[in-house]
Parts: C-alpha cells; structure tokens; sequence
C-alpha cells in the first residue's frame, strides 16, 4: 500500500510519485507517515527527511526545517535547507 507524495524546496521538486513511507523531523519528535495516516500539519525542524518510494528505494535528504501536511488525498512536504 503506498500514498501520493509531494516534496517541494523553494526552488525545486524533490519528489512527486507513490511512496511507502516519509519520515520528518517535526519540532515535537520524529513522525514516521505510512498509508492511510491520519490527517496532520506539522512544522519541520532541522534533521533527515527519509522517504521510501514505491519501489523500495530509500533517499535521505538533510533540511533546516519546514512543513508536512497530511491529507486523506495526499502527503505535502515543503522543506527549507
């Protein structure tokens, strides 16, 4: 099962497709997001963003914080570095 993820800096895409997990660093501890997680917004601190696509790739991306939104569509990170 995956969901749709968007992951956007100021001035790029990062990633847009299906993916089986986003792990954030939000300012209250780490959020691990799977399918069907509960709807949320977020603010991001300094740390990993780690996303596991839909075919099992794992890509790990440094940032300075940020927001993530969890809808029941969709899961929208916009990150800052």
């Amino acid at each position: 099962m995956t969901f749709p993820l968007r992951v956007f800096a100021i001035d790029r895409e990062i990633f847009v497709g299906d993916a089986n997990s986003l792990t954030v660093p939000s300012t209250t501890g780490q959020i691990q997001i799977l399918p069907e997680h509960t709807s949320l917004i977020s603010l991001l601190k300094e740390g990993e963003v780690i996303i596991e696509a839909a075919d099992g790739t794992v890509s790990k991306l440094p940032i300075a914080g940020g927001t993530v939104e969890v809808t029941d569509k969709e899961v929208v990170a916009l990150v800052n570095f």
